[in-house]
């Protein structure tokens, strides 16, 4: 009796090594890359002067409803610039940031080839902003029409 008691307890005892649970692990790594977008949303437009009265300059034209701009960062001190293809525009062409969100506006930035700070102070996160429009010319300007093709970049401030 002895002897099974013994054989009991022991093929008891290898059972609950075999029963008892396997473990491992592993790693994940979960890596969240530099966010620095932006976008346009509406289209390309025109600005088109109305002929003046004799001896008058033409109105200024604008547009503040057509286009927006969104952006996303998770990237600390960034800014928005504005720059335009042309150097040296006939009409001056002014850009202004509306009813911001996530930044603060620099005002009418006037478009050239040089890149101009449109909105600082970006936070992180999202926001976005209308593209406000402006041009402006005088009687004297040559008749024509300028194509600019305008970029907006986040960019470190």
């Amino acid at each position: 009796m002895q002897k099974f008691v013994i054989i009991l307890v022991l093929a008891l005892l290898a059972l609950s090594t075999t029963a008892m649970a396997q473990t491992d692990n592993h790693t994940v790594t979960v890596t969240i890359p530099a966010i620095n977008e932006v976008a346009i949303t509406g289209g390309d437009f025109e600005l088109i002067f109305v002929v003046p009265a004799p001896g008058d300059d033409p109105a200024d034209v604008s547009d503040g409803t057509t286009c927006d701009l969104d952006w996303s960062t998770n990237t600390a001190s960034q800014k928005i610039t504005v720059v335009s293809n042309i150097a040296s525009p006939v009409a001056t062409l002014t850009v202004t940031a509306g009813a911001v969100s996530g930044g603060t506006t620099t005002g009418a930035v006037t478009l050239n080839t040089t890149a101009g700070d449109f909105v600082t102070g970006v936070s992180l996160g999202t926001g976005g902003c209308d593209l406000e429009y402006s041009a402006s010319c005088v009687a004297s300007d040559a008749a024509g029409s300028e194509v600019h093709t305008v970029t907006y970049t986040i960019t470190a401030s």
